[in-house]
């Protein structure tokens, strides 16, 4: 009996310690071993990808020359240029158009350039008119005429230039004066020229005294003359160059002379067209 009590006794302490012992053992053991494929993170969350670090960048390695290799050559020293030496004139590129010859500085042979001197040259024709009156009686001469200008002088720049003139023009109908006999007006004066370069552009004013002389209508015999008198030359027109200073062009001419001879007075009026050449 009481064998048998004892017995019971330690199953029932051996049960209960089991009991007790068993969960602690089981919540230690699965505290201890990690889930697979967490490792370590929280259930329920994605494994965290961790960057590899980039390889390392492959250097050339130093190779050092052998012991009896001879020594690099040294460059020579580069003079610099002494701040007294005057730098080299830079030409400029030539340049022009196809077709035209070029010079060293890029100027065509047709550019306009300024050299200083002037002249200028017309011919053409013209309606002249000559009236004279004389003790209550006057007599007029009219019709074509031909005339001729020339000036040589100085221009200052492109636009002015200043000349001496000799133009004069010959009546080709008879002047009433006497049989065969025709007039014709001459003068010298002073052109005063204005030049619109852009456009081609002039006018001229010629300021001169003049003269009336009677002619053979043949071969020129001058039978007699006026008085010096006043004149007035007036030209408009337009001219094209042909080169680097020559230019030809097309003008209306307009001029006017007032002349004494032996108590009376000679008005000449005229106005025409005239072919000019100038260089400027």
């Amino acid at each position: 009996m009481t064998c048998g009590t004892r017995v019971a006794r330690m199953r029932t302490a051996s049960l209960v310690l089991c009991l007790l012992v068993g969960p602690v053992a089981a919540q230690e053991a699965g505290s201890a071993s990690p889930v697979p494929g967490t490792s370590g993170a929280p259930a329920g969350s994605e494994p965290v990808e961790v960057p590899a670090s980039p390889p390392a960048r492959a250097t050339a390695p130093v190779v050092e020359p052998p012991a009896s290799a001879p020594p690099a050559p040294i460059a020579p020293p580069v003079a610099e240029p002494s701040s007294s030496e005057a730098p080299a004139a830079v030409v400029p590129p030539a340049t022009g158009q196809p077709g035209r010859a070029v010079t060293t500085a890029g100027v065509t042979p047709d550019q306009h350039q300024h050299l200083g001197l002037f002249f200028h040259i017309d011919v053409g024709a013209a309606y002249l008119r000559t009236t004279a009156s004389k003790g209550g009686s006057s007599f007029a001469t009219q019709g074509a005429a031909l005339g001729v200008g020339l000036a040589v002088g100085w221009a200052p720049n492109d636009d002015w230039a200043l000349a001496l003139e000799y133009w004069n023009w010959r009546s080709l109908s008879a002047s009433g004066l006497g049989p065969d006999t025709s007039l014709e007006l001459q003068a010298l004066g002073l052109n005063v020229t204005r030049y619109v370069v852009p456009v081609g552009v002039f006018a001229s004013v010629v300021v001169s005294g003049t003269r009336l002389a009677i002619t053979d209508a043949g071969d020129y015999v001058e039978y007699g003359s006026s008085d010096i008198g006043f004149g007035l030359k007036v030209l408009l027109g337009k001219e094209w160059p042909i080169s680097s200073w020559v230019r030809l062009g097309l003008a209306g001419e307009l001029f006017l002379s007032v002349n004494r001879d032996g108590g009376q007075t000679l008005r000449t009026l005229g106005a025409g067209l005239v072919f000019s050449c100038s260089g400027l």
